[in-house]
């Protein structure tokens, strides 16, 4: 494994960052070697599988004025990955892609003020250039919040108030599978196109801390058809709380 990394510094404000990782190993000891008490759930690949080769490049621009933006981009040769044989017997196994997979992701980062107003964004758009859906990933992510904060009481009080929207692109994801431990590629199930919104408070009195969310309070209306991987669904609306004191001798 090689990893290079270079920063360059344009002025007080901006940064240009560079890396580049090239890796050559053997896949993960689960595709090479598996045994249980289940007949179709034993393999061993040590001698026909073949070392995985990955070739990533990362740019990315940093500045709190402007905008921090950042491309990726990776060439993953001998790709394992676990996928069912056939959809009649759902009897998941091991393979390796000998095709080229190429992977560019494009992320946008920007946080905009006004007077005790933010709202702090995060865009990312993802390709896979592949001739077979190995690599299943939404080609459209993003991540909102919009808060007010505020010190309240002479400053004795810090306040938070806010709303985070998330939001991904309908898409092929893994499945999950509970024997092997271990997500497999699949084609029958969609998850994604829905929003998770949450909003939130944050306070801050001294040394302590409190906070109440109210999670994903956008289930009961729209729709309820929100699944974190396919067949295991999102959990509804649930309301977290918590206080964190610091103790100082």
């Amino acid at each position: 494994r090689f990893n290079a990394i270079a920063t360059y510094p344009i002025d007080d404000d901006k940064t240009l960052e560079g890396k580049i990782t090239l890796s050559d190993r053997m896949p993960d000891f689960n595709f090479l070697l598996y045994q249980s008490a289940y007949i179709d759930y034993n393999w061993l690949h040590t001698q026909d599988f073949n070392k995985e080769r990955t070739q990533q490049f990362q740019f990315r621009f940093r500045s709190r004025k402007w905008i921090t933006a950042g491309v990726e981009f990776a060439v993953l040769d001998n790709h394992a990955y676990f996928a069912e044989a056939s959809v009649a017997d759902a009897q998941v196994q091991p393979f390796q892609y000998t095709n080229t997979i190429n992977y560019l992701k494009l992320r946008l980062e920007k946080e905009f003020t006004l007077g005790k107003f933010a709202l702090n964004n995060t865009l990312m758009y993802q390709q896979v250039s592949q001739d077979d859906a190995i690599i299943n990933v939404p080609q459209f992510v993003s991540r909102n919040t919009l808060y007010f904060s505020d010190h309240l009481f002479k400053k004795a009080l810090y306040v938070q108030v806010g709303l985070n929207v998330k939001y991904f692109t309908a898409y092929n994801a893994n499945a999950y599978s509970p024997l092997l431990g271990e997500f497999y590629v699949q084609d029958q199930r969609e998850i994604g196109n829905f929003p998770l919104m949450d909003f939130f408070i944050n306070a801050k009195v001294r040394q302590t801390r409190i906070y109440l969310k109210a999670e994903h309070f956008n289930s009961a209306f729209t729709g309820y058809n929100f699944y974190a991987a396919p067949g295991y669904p999102y959990r509804d609306f649930i309301v977290r709380f918590g206080l964190v004191w610091n103790f100082f001798l």
